[in-house]
């Protein structure tokens, strides 16, 4: 496949990713609720007239582009619209699940009721309007949570004959609509929790004009509890680029894991997870997560050990190296190291000529690079410092930030109120980095 054509492709799926751990900010905190539209306030007051006097709160999903309580969308694509409201109401919170989805239909330019239906869950999340698989028929997708957020279900309506129907519900923490095999047909991909005595799993669903194709499913691997993040990109396979599907999964409280996920020919493959026969453990520490940490369209998984030069037994607290690893063949080929500071949202990917002959050090609240001796330690465990190369640090307080460009720093970026500054101590050794190449190297995440 054309690496270009698929990076196109690829920000349209990463867009519709259902994360269960963040989403967008919620509607219904704003200061004052949306003006309605002309023909909103129509629906709206057509839905009181049909709640006999009880009154009509409207509900608002909390992330997607479709943030409106209302939806108006000709579903059946017979050229008139039907419109679609979430709200709870006072005869409906006196059921355990106030939550309801209104149907009304329009005639003769007047809106009426047309049914109320109950709901899998007690606030929406978001909502899509997607063509699945081959069907040409637009189906309502709506993602819901329970009250405490832990929890979420995703259910799949079409409009026929003049109802709604639910031809799905599926739990979920990771949910995407996507092109997951570069076909042009999108289709619902779910990554559910595991919950005893049953694995976490990976499914995707398609329709074709006579329904569901059979469930594409896979289980992942038994360290995963859930799914905490999915990424798509290219990866190589025989002889060509096929979109490939990484799953970061929580593999204890504070630590993930990651499995790569093909999907082809109708059929959803692992083509990579830990096991206790590989060299190494993707396991890290959560905040670290796998990305497209060069921008050549290819998901990179982060692995942690320590920066060359620390001798760990000795006593030395050891600063983390992240290297960055692509998978091949079912296998991870290490392509690049790096520093990765989670905290402060950036990564420094190291210069090809710096492997293992440069080390870094914190220092003042700096991260500092230098060359080193490579067959002896201090008496603590310590790098042998040899060549100091280069200084990163990040201030909030703009007059620091100025005082540090006086001193030959240089400001990288300005995001999140932090200043991102470098400074480039050796020019002339041979693993002397170059402003260039410095800015290049760095990525604010």
């Amino acid at each position: 496949m054309n690496k270009a054509v698929f990076c196109g492709m690829l920000s349209a799926m990463t867009a519709f990713q259902l994360p269960s751990c963040q989403f967008n900010a919620n509607v219904e905190t704003l200061l004052s609720p949306p003006r309605l539209t002309e023909e909103q306030e129509k629906i709206y007051q057509a839905l009181q007239a049909a709640a006999s006097g009880q009154s009509v709160s409207l509900k608002y999903p909390k992330s997607g582009t479709r943030l409106s309580a209302f939806l108006v969308e000709d579903f059946d694509s017979d050229g008139a619209d039907e419109a679609i409201v979430f709200y709870e109401s006072n005869r409906s919170a006196a059921d355990g699940n106030p939550l309801r989805i209104g149907l009304l239909d329009q005639k003769n330019g007047a809106w009426s009721p047309v049914t109320e239906y109950t709901t899998a869950g007690k606030e929406v999340e978001r909502v899509d309007v997607e063509c699945l698989g081959s069907d040409p028929k637009k189906n309502l997708i709506i993602s819901y949570s329970m009250v405490d957020g832990a929890e979420h279900t995703a259910e799949v309506f079409q409009y026929i004959n003049g109802t709604l129907q639910q031809i799905r519900s599926v739990p979920f923490s990771i949910l995407s609509i996507s092109d997951l095999n570069a076909d042009g047909e999108k289709e619902l991909f779910v990554a559910a929790a595991a919950k005893q005595p049953f694995p976490a799993t990976a499914t995707v669903y398609s329709l074709t004009s006579e329904g569901w194709n059979p469930p594409a499913e896979v289980s992942l691997p038994e360290s995963f509890s859930d799914v905490t993040r999915m990424s798509s990109g290219l990866m190589p396979m025989h002889g060509s680029h096929v979109p490939a599907i990484y799953l970061d999964g929580a593999s204890g409280a504070t630590m993930v894991q990651t499995a790569v996920l093909v999907y082809a020919d109708g059929k959803l493959s692992l083509e990579y997870a830990d096991s206790a026969d590989r060299p190494f453990s993707t396991s890290r520490a959560s905040g670290c997560q796998a990305m497209d940490i060069d921008n050549d369209g290819e998901i990179e998984i982060p692995v942690q050990s320590e920066f060359y030069g620390y001798n760990t037994e000795a006593g030395a607290p050891a600063i983390t190296m992240t290297s960055w690893y692509v998978c091949r063949g079912g296998q991870l080929m290490r392509k690049c190291a790096s520093y990765y500071a989670v905290q402060n949202s950036y990564v420094f990917l190291m210069p090809s000529r710096w492997e293992r002959k440069v080390t870094a050090a914190p220092e003042s609240e700096e991260i500092v690079f230098y060359e080193y001796e490579k067959d002896m330690n201090a008496a603590d465990g310590t790098p042998v410092k040899k060549t100091e190369l280069l200084r990163l640090a990040v201030v909030s307080d703009p007059a620091a930030a100025e005082a540090m460009e006086q001193d030959d720093y240089l400001l990288l970026r300005r995001k999140y109120g932090n200043y991102y500054m470098a400074k480039c101590t050796e020019k002339d050794h041979p693993l002397a980095i170059t402003d260039s190449e410095l800015i290049l190297s760095m990525r604010i995440l």
